[in-house]
């Protein structure tokens, strides 16, 4: 592990050379642990991963994306990202000097090249094939996108509240609502410039995603949660770090140092997942702490990626094993420059497609007669990791889960996922329900998701 570290910082200094000051500043952030950054050192890196997902994978027009997806970068003045058509990139200048450039590939959606790269090195970038999308329009609902979604005056009127800023949280923006009730849509409603087939960034649902991935690959053999995880670069000398299971990742109690959700440097600076999540050291013994941390999901993926030992199964590893078996034709999961998957935020998705992943989860993981999770894993992921006791009026955490059901009015067994500005997919086992809510919160603005969950099951839930 040493000598690989050394060789990645040598690489970063001599690059630096020819760099700009701009640039200079942006490769200096790798040397931070955790993947850490200032949200303002990596706001040219936002802007340009942030346009490229939403306008070449949603196909979003670039003066909503400025003033929704980038409404947050306003306070820092930067110029407008350039969107070049031709080549599929993305510039965005920081107005000192250095412009982060994110490229995107139809297969895997977009990647924030490393300041070191120049647009030259855009065929460096990991690819896959995957087939073309089917036409799912005559296919009804889940597996497809035929529909007979007729809401009743109660329905129309939760929906409209969902999207007036106020019902559900003073100030927040929703994106799209989803309510599935017995294997029906039941509800969905979008806000213009998005819809069935254009969506919005995970952020930390994504974690539920990969957990997922995980749940896939315990049921093939390919991992065994109670063992070790397969972290390659602590496989040297008698590294504390082997003690950490798969399970204690999923708990997010691996006793890591990290800066909690801050990987911005990984996330919007372009460093890559294994320099980021694999290089720090033990703060407290594993599963005696429980504290919420992007690098633990991020290494759940890392330790998947070894598992596998071949780049392309890996790469190809969600669409084969889960996103195309139900249907997620329309989800993206972004990776770094390196081929890893930034499985803690990055994918790009829609609601309906979130409606899918839920729906796998509230039918036992089972889809079309077919068992894609191991059995007993959607109750595995709902159940409370042992560092986080539960708490009267406060969500507990299970397996990359959050859990819903302590909370005033909430029915037992109730979880969801949960990511940044409001992404929801939250599964009411005991209603056969599942309700998806996506959004585009602005810094600050908090969605009320137990308030809208308890609404929704007065709505569409039986007597």
């Amino acid at each position: 592990m040493g000598n690989k570290l050394l060789f990645f910082a040598l690489v970063l200094l001599v690059s630096a050379k020819s760099l700009s000051a701009g640039q200079i500043q942006s490769a200096d952030i790798f040397a931070r642990p955790a993947g850490a950054a200032g949200i303002h050192e990596v706001a040219a890196g936002y802007q340009a991963l942030f346009t490229c997902s939403a306008h070449f994978v949603a196909q979003r027009a670039l003066a909503d994306i400025i003033d929704v997806e980038l409404v947050d970068m306003a306070q820092f003045n930067l110029p407008q990202p350039e969107i070049d058509a031709q080549r599929q990139l993305v510039r965005a200048s920081n107005g000192e000097g250095f412009t982060a450039v994110a490229a995107y590939r139809p297969s895997v959606g977009c990647t924030l090249l490393p300041p070191t790269w120049t647009e030259a090195d855009v065929g460096h970038l990991p690819n896959i094939a995957l087939p073309k999308t089917p036409a799912m329009d005559s296919v009804a609902f889940p597996m497809g996108d035929k529909t007979n979604v007729k809401p009743d005056r109660q329905a129309r009127t939760l929906l409209n509240q969902a999207f007036d800023g106020q019902t559900f949280g003073e100030g927040t923006v929703t994106a799209g609502i989803a309510i599935v009730h017995k294997g029906q849509l039941v509800a969905e409603q979008y806000r213009e410039g998005f819809g069935i087939h254009s969506g919005y960034r995970t952020w930390s649902t994504a974690k539920s995603i990969s957990a997922s991935l995980i749940g896939i690959a315990v049921k093939e053999g390919l991992i065994d949660i109670k063992a070790p995880a397969d972290i390659p670069e602590w496989q040297f000398f008698n590294d504390p770090r082997q003690a950490i299971t798969y399970e204690h990742l999923l708990h997010m109690s691996s006793g890591l140092y990290s800066q909690g959700a801050n990987t911005n440097a990984m996330y919007f600076g372009g460093q890559d997942v294994i320099s980021s999540a694999t290089t720090t050291h033990l703060e407290v013994e594993p599963n005696t702490r429980w504290k919420y941390a992007n690098n633990d999901t991020l290494l759940l993926l890392r330790g998947l990626r070894a598992s596998l030992n071949n780049d392309l199964a890996y790469m190809r590893y969600p669409y084969d094993k889960l996103f195309h078996r139900i249907g997620m034709y329309h989800t993206r999961m972004e990776m770094d420059h390196q081929g890893n998957f930034i499985g803690s935020s990055q994918v790009y998705t829609t609601a309906r497609d979130l409606a899918r992943f839920g729906l796998l989860y509230l039918n036992k993981g089972v889809w079309a007669g077919q068992q894609i999770l191991p059995v007993g894993w959607t109750d595995y992921v709902a159940q409370a990791a042992p560092t986080l006791p539960r708490s009267p009026d406060k969500r507990g955490y299970g397996a990359q889960f959050w859990l819903l059901d302590s909370l005033p009015g909430i029915p037992a067994g109730t979880y969801t996922t949960a990511g940044n500005k409001g992404q929801f997919v939250t599964i009411v086992p005991s209603q056969d329900m599942v309700i998806v809510r996506t959004g585009v919160d602005p810094n600050g603005k908090a969605w009320a998701l137990d308030k809208f969950v308890n609404a929704a099951i007065e709505v569409f839930a039986e007597p």
